[in-house]
């Protein structure tokens, strides 16, 4: 079954946290990957074209982010269907022309996924690294590990292909374990134009 929807609860969550590493240096396979992991910056706006596979269920849909940390999720026709800034998650009906605030992490909750983010790359094995590859005519690294989510104990196994230059991640693949196994296969694309609205101002 093949189906285009947006993503719009722990799925996003999954890519804001792991679609966007920044470049990494080549001192070392462990070091790299963990780099890659835990940096979730990146230098410009981006598109997120993902594909969700989950048994016999394909879903399609897309993302926009910022290197300062605004997310939107977008529905099959690139309307708006919710939007994060920070802490804060906002959802829309009439595809952004209101939002309505879902909820905001504290400080607190920032922090301690900022933490089980470090714990899960210090933690992570299976390191496999290819510097310098071919993807679709561009030159790569690629890096790969195995970690569990925390806290959810879900087994999980990451690949980043990174460019070699400027560390765009051009694509990212995450397979995900456990009672519900997933795949999410993220193909990104510079967006330099992008802007996302603040729904406070």
């Amino acid at each position: 079954m093949r189906s285009r929807n947006t993503i719009v609860s722990g799925s996003v969550a999954i890519i804001a946290a792991f679609a966007v590493p920044a470049h990494a240096t080549t001192v070392g396979c462990d070091a790299d990957t963990r780099a890659v992991m835990v940096d979730v910056n990146h230098a410009v706006p981006m598109r997120q074209n993902v594909i969700t596979e989950m048994g016999d269920t394909t879903i399609e849909s897309a993302a926009l982010s910022t290197p300062n940390g605004r997310g939107m999720a977008l529905d099959a026709n690139d309307n708006p269907v919710s939007l994060w800034i920070g802490g804060r998650f906002y959802t829309t009906g009439d595809g952004g022309e209101t939002w309505t605030l879902l909820r905001e992490q504290s400080d607190a909750e920032m922090d301690q996924q900022a933490a089980n983010l470090h714990k899960q790359a210090e933690e992570a094995t299976g390191f496999i690294c290819d510097y310098d590859i071919a993807l679709d005519g561009r030159t790569v690294h690629r890096f790969e590990a195995e970690y569990v989510l925390i806290p959810s104990g879900v087994p999980a196994r990451s690949r980043y292909w990174v460019d070699a230059e400027t560390g765009f991640p051009w694509k990212v693949m995450h397979e995900f374990g456990g009672d519900a196994p997933m795949t999410i296969t993220q193909q990104n694309e510079p967006a330099p134009d992008l802007t996302i609205p603040d729904p406070e101002r």
